[in-house]
């Protein structure tokens, strides 16, 4: 069980990286697209499409990370005004979060299969087949509903550090 961990979480630093390498590009595409527009009066074309495709890439690959560090919104009123059910109540919380992340990954994957069958392409100036993009979404979601997992089962004081 341990190396399927490790290989989630290798799996999940890619995506990081992936995800604020996304970020960087869209600083430079902006940038491209600043100084071609007003130095040399020529925008382009494809820069606000590459930017919608890069964004999208980098909040779902960057979500399963975010989940595993505790980076979540995380709303604690109930469990800080029941310190005796704390434990309890963050459990069930990361439980429904899970539950939540697995049924949209669902939804996901199945449209995932339903764009990639019908040939579904993107209705921007560069077009790209949207189920590409849709994967994205899928990862995140589902690699976030496995931490959540985690997090529901994890130790206390691990549960703590994440909370």
């Amino acid at each position: 069980m341990r190396s399927i961990l490790k290989a989630q979480d290798a799996l999940t630093w890619v995506g990081f990286l992936s995800g604020t390498t996304a970020l960087g590009a869209i600083v430079l595409i902006y940038a491209y697209e600043v100084i071609s527009r007003y130095m040399f009066g020529a925008p382009t074309m494809w820069a606000s499409d590459f930017v919608s495709f890069l964004l999208l890439i980098s909040v779902f690959a960057t979500a399963p990370w975010l989940t595993r560090e505790g980076g979540h919104v995380a709303v604690t009123i109930l469990p800080d005004m029941v310190p005796a059910l704390r434990k309890a109540i963050l459990r069930v919380g990361f439980l429904v979060a899970a539950g939540v992340c697995l049924w949209a990954t669902w939804i996901c994957a199945g449209e995932n299969f339903y764009l990639f069958q019908r040939g579904t392409s993107t209705l921007t100036t560069i077009r790209i087949p949207k189920w590409i993009l849709s994967t994205f979404i899928t990862y995140g979601l589902l690699n976030s509903g496995l931490y959540f997992i985690r997090l529901t089962f994890a130790p206390f004081e691990t549960e703590m550090q994440n909370a």
